[in-house]
C-alpha cells in the first residue's frame, strides 16, 4: 500500500521520526521544515500507516516541470524490503529523468543499485558523508570572546549575496546552483561577516531539511575565528527555531570535521550518508 500524507498526519510523523535519530534525520529536518510552512513544493509518501517503515519525500508532481533533473528524494526506511516495493513502484518514483538521492543510508545503496539497474539507471555517488551533532546546546564550547569590531560586521545574506556564495561553492558554478542557493537564502536562517564595503567574506547557510551547509571564508580571510562565530550564531537561532542542531561532512573535509568537533558536536555513530545521482542509461 502506498499512501500520501496529509497535513495532520505530517505533525505525527514529524514526532514518530523523531525516534529514529540520527538515522533519520535528514528525513526528519525535511518533514518539520514542511510543517513549519517552509517548504511548498515537496510531499510525504509512506509504505503504509501509522506504522510506517519507508518515508519518501519527494517533489510534487505538477503538469509541467521546468527542470526534472533537479529532482531529489529525501529517503528514510526501517525495512528493506518495504523500499525496494515504493522505489519500483512508477507512481512513487518517476524513473523518467535523472535525479538524486539526497542523504541515503549507505547501507542501502546496494539496494537502490539494484532498483537503478533494472529501471536502466546508472547510480553515481556526488558525496559520502558523516553527520555531526550537537545534540544540547549547552554542550556547545566556549569560544574567544567576540571583538567588537567583528561583532558589528555579522549580518544575514541577502539575494544580492547569492552569486558570490554560488561561485564559491564547490557544487555551484551554474545557474541551476544559483537557484538553490538563492532559495536557501530568501527562505531559511543564514550569517555572514561583512567587510568594510558591505560584502560578505565568510558565511554559513541552512538547508531546507536543516542542516548547516556551505560554510566558506574567502581565502584572505581566513584563520581569524570567523566560521566559529557563524556556527556560534547559527546554533543560538536553530535552538530558538526548534531545529536539530547537525551538519553533513563529507569525508574528505577534515577541516570542517575538526572545526566542529572543536566546537562540541560528535559525529553520529554507525551511520554514514550518501549523495547518489541517478541518471538513465546511455543510449
Amino acid at each position: 500500500m502506498v499512501l500520501l500524507l496529509a497535513e495532520e498526519k505530517l505533525l505525527i510523523l514529524e514526532k514518530a521520526l523523531w525516534n529514529y535519530l540520527p538515522a533519520a534525520i535528514k528525513t526528519y529536518g525535511t518533514i518539520l521544515n514542511i510543517n513549519k510552512g517552509k517548504i511548498h513544493d515537496l510531499e510525504v509518501i509512506v509504505d503504509s500507516w501509522p506504522g510506517f517503515s519507508t518515508v519518501i519525500c519527494r517533489p510534487c508532481k505538477k503538469e509541467e516541470i521546468c527542470n526534472p533533473d533537479e529532482s531529489t528524494l529525501a529517503v528514510f526506511s526501517k525495512d528493506e524490503s518495504s523500499l525496494h516495493n515504493l522505489l519500483m513502484d512508477d507512481n512513487v518514483v518517476s524513473w523518467t529523468t535523472c535525479f538524486m538521492f539526497g542523504g541515503i543510508d549507505v547501507s542501502l545503496l546496494e539496494l537502490v543499485k539494484d532498483v537503478a539497474a533494472c529501471k536502466k539507471f546508472t547510480l553515481s555517488i556526488a558525496s559520502n558523508s558523516c553527520a555531526m551533532i550537537l545534540e544540547d546546546p549547552k554542550d556547545l564550547l566556549d569560544i574567544a570572546p567576540e571583538r567588537a569590531d567583528v561583532t558589528s560586521r555579522i549580518s544575514h545574506l541577502d539575494l544580492s549575496h547569492a552569486q558570490t556564495v554560488n561561485r564559491n561553492w564547490k557544487f555551484g558554478g551554474d545557474d541551476k546552483s544559483l537557484r538553490f542557493v538563492r532559495g536557501i537564502i530568501a527562505n531559511f536562517p543564514s550569517y555572514c561577516i561583512l567587510d568594510e564595503t558591505d560584502n560578505p567574506v565568510s558565511w554559513l547557510l541552512n538547508y531546507s531539511y536543516g542542516a548547516m551547509g556551505l560554510l566558506y571564508t574567502l581565502p584572505e580571510h581566513r584563520s581569524k575565528g570567523y566560521a566559529k562565530l557563524l556556527v556560534t550564531n547559527m546554533v543560538k537561532t536553530l535552538q530558538n527555531l526548534g531545529y536539530p542542531i547537525y551538519c553533513f561532512i563529507e569525508d574528505e573535509n577534515s577541516k570542517s570535521y575538526q572545526l566542529f568537533e572543536k566546537l562540541g558536536f560528535k559525529e553520529a555513530p554507525g551511520i554514514r550518508f550518501a549523495w547518489p545521482w541517478c541518471r538513465p542509461f546511455e543510449r
